[in-house]
């Protein structure tokens, strides 16, 4: 009998300490550091989180099936031999070689040389052998962010890598340059397939298909990491376009990533720790939160709040209205009174939120915008909107196909939400209350 007494007393306990259990921050950030460029990796149902540690650029990991609470998990690596081709950001992109039963990245080395580490379970880590590599080439400066990927038409691998040309200053010198390979140890380089002449480094470049397209994501540097932008074509070997085909976010959605849960991308970047300007911006923060992306019937990608964050959302303690908080979401369907121009949502005293048919901004209390969207809104259409602040972070996701995150320069404090006067048909708050998820 007594053998069993620390298990019903753990039985009738678990509520109650499930009760005291704090809520879990919206967004993550590693408990000693900030978190910086995140390549994620879905295996069996869960988010493997791959992640830059400001300084040295160190590979770390975060885990998570929800989402909303990740796991810091130590990731390793075989001691490194006089031989061996090796960087602190030793596991970035991550792939499965099915022929060789492991798991792959590739990362930049010297001189261009793409090197690769490899690893049976996805927390320890080895150099592969040296033919494991994509050789560097002389048409370029400097050559680093490799993406590998499969290409099924070509039954090849593809490594999409951010180029800095030869002769050109920072501000024009960036391309994106492909390389192809039946074996990820014969490579064939194709140099730069998009080299519009005008932009600087597309930092952590990506090539996907989805809706019987390929594009191609990067986030364009200018004096800091910036927004994710998205060009598009039939083929991974183009013809590109020169002019992006559009933008998933704002500027303070840095180094975003994808990522195919089962056949659905979702979207991973982070938000500056602190408020950011081109050419001041700090390099790290918090996780934003996830968006899921989507094609359009044009051809365009949209992203939105997954339908897996939506449903924990419903855990939430809704109510009618809006009170002082800290820490809250909003879900809102509009309807814009007739020959209405903007729509202005109050942030006080952090700043505001202001619509327009064709633009989504978002301001400080002094009316600086710190982020903004071009949008192209129907009239005399209702509009649904999920609003989500945690102390300066504020992230904006519009008509399941815009998404909008930034950071704002006020110290922590509550905030008072306000509607546009005659607009809403159905609103409901919600003070971020929810309970970690237990796996």
């Amino acid at each position: 009998m007594h053998c069993f007494l620390p298990v019903i007393l753990g039985a009738l306990l678990a509520p109650l300490l499930a009760a005291q259990e704090p809520a879990t921050a919206l967004h993550f950030k590693p408990r000693d550091h900030a978190l910086g460029d995140v390549h994620p990796f879905f295996h069996e149902g869960e988010c493997w989180l791959y992640y830059l540690k400001p300084g040295k650029y160190e590979a770390a990991l975060a885990r998570s099936k929800h989402w909303l609470r990740w796991t810091e998990t130590p990731v390793t690596h075989d001691a490194v031999q006089a031989e061996d081709w090796m960087r602190p950001y030793f596991v970035l992109g991550v792939f499965q070689d099915p022929a060789a039963g492991v798991f792959r990245s590739f990362y930049g080395h010297e001189q261009g040389r793409m090197a690769s580490s490899g690893s049976s379970d996805l927390l320890h880590w080895s150099c592969a052998p040296k033919e494991f590599h994509v050789p560097a080439a002389d048409y370029y400066q400097r050559r680093r962010d490799p993406y590998v990927f499969w290409i099924p038409e070509m039954k090849q691998y593809g490594c999409v890598m951010t180029t800095w040309m030869k002769g050109r200053p920072k501000e024009t010198c960036g391309a994106v340059s492909l390389a192809t390979s039946p074996d990820l140890t014969h490579w064939q380089d194709h140099g730069p397939i998009l080299d519009p002449g005008n932009l600087g480094e597309p930092e952590c470049p990506q090539m996907f298909a989805l809706g019987g397209r390929w594009y191609l994501l990067a986030s364009i540097y200018d004096r800091a990491v910036g927004q994710p932008v998205y060009w598009s074509t039939n083929s991974p070997l183009g013809p590109w376009k020169r002019e992006p085909a559009g933008v998933l976010d704002g500027k303070d959605l840095c180094a975003a990533q994808i990522a195919f849960d089962g056949e659905t991308p979702v979207l991973f970047g982070w938000i500056p720790l602190k408020p950011a300007r081109p050419g001041k911006q700090q390099w790290g923060g918090h996780l934003a939160l996830p968006r899921e992306v989507r094609a359009l019937p044009d051809g365009r990608l949209g992203t939105r709040l997954p339908a897996k964050l939506q449903k924990q959302f419903e855990n939430l303690p809704w109510q009618q209205e809006a009170g002082d908080w800290s820490c809250f979401a909003a879900d809102l369907t509009l309807m814009p009174p007739k020959g209405t121009e903007e729509l202005r949502f109050g942030l006080a005293s952090l700043g505001e939120i202001v619509l327009t048919r064709d633009q989504l901004r978002i301001l400080d209390a002094a009316g600086e915008c710190w982020s903004e969207l071009p949008v192209s809104l129907p009239e005399a259409q209702p509009l649904r909107m999920w609003l989500v602040v945690e102390d300066d972070m504020v992230e904006v996701f519009l008509q399941d196909q815009y998404s909008l995150a930034a950071r704002l320069p006020v110290a922590k404090k509550p905030v008072k939400l306000s509607l546009p006067g005659g607009s809403a048909v159905s609103a409901r708050f919600s003070e971020w209350r929810l309970r970690p998820v237990r796996p």
